[in-house]
């Protein structure tokens, strides 16, 4: 099965939820950091050589960087999705490279020195961040897309008949 194209999303584009802003802003924060730390384990600890401890703390601080940027990086994402997307699925590779690439590149870098990384490490991790940027923009797309595929069809109608 193929991944679908990049659709366009936004207030007019996505059904009406319950305190919809709220569930998008925790539904944006739980896409970023659980992929984030997914891709993360293998670049910083195999690719880089940072240790377990180094590791732990720059993916903490990731944390706190994820959940602020995690509702922003969908803005600027849907918004170049809205302006570029939908044209099939090198259209969708590219956009979403783009995106991710110019949005997550630079915040990247200043998490890892943050987090203590050596220059060595940081430009270890960073270049190998850039060579496969190719490989986890359109991923992350494509999760972003799916998390909220299953939001909305699934639980926004349990939670649309409670009060919340």
């Amino acid at each position: 099965m193929s991944a679908p194209a990049l659709t366009p999303s936004g207030p007019e584009a996505e059904p009406a939820a319950p305190n919809s802003r709220r569930w998008d802003f925790l539904l944006d924060i739980f896409a970023m950091n659980s992929f984030s730390w997914a891709v993360a384990i293998p670049i910083e600890l195999v690719l880089a050589g940072m240790s377990w401890s180094e590791h732990l703390k720059v993916r903490l601080m990731a944390l706190v960087f994820n959940t602020l940027i995690a509702r922003p990086f969908s803005m600027y994402r849907s918004w170049i999705v809205n302006r570029f997307g939908g044209g099939g699925f090198v259209n969708a590779y590219l956009v979403d490279t783009f995106v991710f690439l110019s949005f997550q590149f630079p915040l990247y870098m200043a998490n890892m020195r943050l987090g203590g990384a050596s220059w060595d490490e940081i430009a270890t991790a960073s270049i190998t961040f850039m060579l496969i940027a190719g490989a986890l923009g359109r991923p992350y797309g494509i999760y972003l897309d799916w998390v909220r595929r299953v939001w909305i069809n699934t639980l926004v109608p349990l939670l649309g008949r409670r009060a919340i």
